[in-house]
């Protein structure tokens, strides 16, 4: 008999340090995804940056553009500018009837006392420029292939965009791994302690506007990388 409540008690004590374990991994498991779920609210995953909209073409200098009937071109800054700098003081924009060239000034994103200049992707007129980034610069950042357009441009009887561009599938994956490479590039300008700062939970990819935190040299490096500046 006491053989019989032994063998009962030792099952009894193994079924509860089951339960246990099994319990503080449901906890775990569930922390975990709750933290995985909060990430995701506060910053979009590197898929929901990488999305290309259909037609738009993206260009090494970090340009997009996406053509329209009559040698019409719509011109932006991709979502990789869009991340980097976040929410800017103040756009300079071309002006309409500048001629504007390949790998020239096309833009001028300025945010407390540092600067880039977006350069152009192609070679035309410029026929229209979004006269809203005036007053709503951050345009941008939140919606840089929709409402934040830079301008159009008439490339019809000038150098047309090459197969150095790219589309769909390949534009997605080619801006994946540039952002793969910003991550890299923004640990490098930046000290340890800020580098943890200035990247978000989802997997490290950086922070929106994670470029504000860094000097003038880290945003004039960033052309030269990224922008194809000389």
């Amino acid at each position: 008999m006491v053989a019989i409540f032994v063998a009962f008690m030792f099952v009894s004590l193994v079924l509860t340090d089951l339960a246990v374990e099994k319990w503080q991994a449901w906890r775990v498991a569930h922390r975990a995804q709750a933290r995985s779920m909060r990430a995701e609210v506060m910053a979009p995953g590197l898929d929901a940056w990488c999305q290309v909209p259909e037609g738009v073409q993206l260009a090494e200098q970090h340009t997009w553009v996406k053509p329209y009937p009559m040698g019409k071109w719509g011109v932006g800054a991709d979502a990789l500018v869009a991340r980097a700098v976040g929410a800017v003081r103040r756009i300079v924009l071309p002006k309409v009837g500048d001629q504007v060239s390949t790998g020239q000034p096309l833009c001028r994103l300025e945010h407390n006392g540092r600067a880039i200049t977006i350069p152009s992707s192609l070679t035309g007129w410029v026929t229209a420029v979004n006269d809203r980034l005036v007053d709503q610069p951050e345009l941008l950042s939140s919606d840089p292939y929709g409402s934040g357009w830079i301008c159009y441009l008439d490339a019809k009887d000038a150098q047309k965009p090459d197969h150095s561009l790219r589309i769909g599938e390949q534009a997605a994956r080619w801006l994946e791994n540039e952002f793969v490479r910003f991550r890299e590039f923004i640990f490098a300008q930046a000290a340890p302690d800020l580098a943890l700062g200035i990247t978000s939970q989802d997997g490290g990819i950086p922070a929106v506007g994670c470029l504000s935190e860094l000097d003038a040299a880290a945003w004039s490096a960033f052309e030269v990388d990224f922008l194809k500046r000389p």
